[in-house]
C-alpha cells in the first residue's frame, strides 16, 4: 500500500493557509502543527482524550474551517507534527479511499462497479 494525500486548506482569522494532508484512516481527528494554529489564530474547544498505541494522551483541541479536496467542512484540530486528516472528517464528507491511485473521492463519485 501507498501513501495517500489529500489537498485542502484552513481559513484562520487573517488568513487561508493550503496543506497536502497525510490520510490516516486509523486516526480520528484531522491534525495541525502548533505554530500552524497559532499562525491562524484557531479558536481553542474543550481537551480531547486520545488513545495510542502506548497510551492514553489528552490534548488541547481547536475549531477550523476550510477545504478538502474542493468540500467545504467545519471540523475539531488537534496538535500533530504533521498536517493529517482522520477517518472521522472523511467519513462525515463521504469520502472514500481509493488505494490504487492513492487518492481520496467523493462517494457519489465512484461508479458501480460490474463482478
Amino acid at each position: 500500500m501507498g501513501i495517500t494525500y489529500a489537498g485542502g486548506s484552513i481559513t484562520g482569522k487573517t488568513e487561508t493557509r493550503e496543506y497536502n494532508f497525510l490520510v490516516d484512516t486509523g486516526s480520528t481527528w484531522m491534525t495541525l502543527r502548533q505554530s500552524d494554529i497559532d499562525l491562524l489564530q484557531l479558536a481553542e474547544l474543550e481537551r480531547v482524550t486520545i488513545d495510542t498505541p502506548t497510551g492514553t494522551i489528552h490534548r488541547r483541541s481547536f475549531k477550523a474551517a476550510g477545504m478538502l479536496e474542493g468540500v467545504a467542512f467545519e471540523t475539531r484540530i488537534v496538535p500533530a507534527p504533521i498536517p493529517m486528516v482522520g477517518y472521522e472528517l472523511l467519513q462525515r464528507l463521504g469520502f472514500v479511499v481509493d488505494l490504487v491511485i492513492e487518492r481520496i473521492e467523493l462517494k457519489t463519485n465512484w461508479g458501480n462497479v460490474s463482478s
